[in-house]
């Protein structure tokens, strides 16, 4: 056993993860600053493409620091009940995606503070249980659910790239162009990387020393005693 002045030291980086992680969990609340929102839901591109992982990317990190914590860890433990092996949050990360997609969806957010305010919530609860889910995943379904979604953003970015005009009421055609192109880029990267990880779940484990040991002892039992004992 070594000493514990031996041990390795924390690298800084993982020193410094929960100040990285709570400045991300407080990331929405700089979209009440009226100039900084208004700067990033006025450009399609940016709306779509950088404010939504942001506020996913918000809530997976407030899950994080939320894990840090024996009783609240006790509370996700028993609400893993209703998210058997991680299939309700991608269900729910699926359809978030799926309606803030829409056209009209990003209109209305632009139009109600209500409608905006859930779109902020929603985000961020995707991310919140994505991050607590994504452990539980197996190569099923890290495959079939990364795959729906980047099917669905990849054809939402066609169908925004071969629209002949904007789609959205607040955004342009050139935007909306530049929009798509982001969405199909987005997909592949994620396939891509769905797909590495799958792979790995799905390669064999080498047995352990546990295991190692289970067919040694295993044939000391069926082999017997060397010289049996005579009646």
């Amino acid at each position: 056993m070594k000493h514990p002045a031996m041990r390795r030291p924390m690298p800084p980086l993982r020193r410094l993860a929960p100040l990285l992680h709570a400045a991300l969990a407080v990331l929405p609340l700089a979209l009440l600053w009226p100039l900084l929102r208004h700067a990033l839901e006025s450009r399609m591109s940016l709306h779509m493409l950088l404010e939504f992982p942001a506020l996913a990317l918000a809530g997976a990190s407030a899950q994080r620091l939320a894990g840090r914590h024996a009783g609240l860890r006790r509370i996700g433990r028993h609400l893993r009940v209703l998210d058997w092996h991680g299939w309700s949050g991608a269900t729910f990360a699926s359809a978030v995606a799926t309606v803030w997609m829409l056209p009209s969806a990003l209109d209305a957010a632009l139009l109600s503070e209500a409608v905006n305010a859930a779109k902020m919530a929603s985000w961020w609860l995707a991310g919140w249980l994505v991050a607590g889910s994504a452990r539980r995943w197996g190569p099923e379904l890290l495959v079939f659910g990364a795959g729906n979604l980047g099917w669905m953003m990849a054809t939402a970015g066609l169908l925004y790239l071969d629209a002949p005009s904007a789609l959205c009421v607040n955004y342009g055609a050139d935007d909306q162009r530049i929009t798509g192109t982001g969405l199909v880029m987005l997909a592949c990267l994620l396939g891509a990387l769905a797909l590495r990880r799958a792979l790995r779940l799905a390669e064999p484990r080498p047995p352990g020393p546990q295991a190692a040991r289970a067919p040694a002892a295993e044939a000391c039992n069926i082999t017997g005693p060397a010289h049996p004992s005579r009646g």
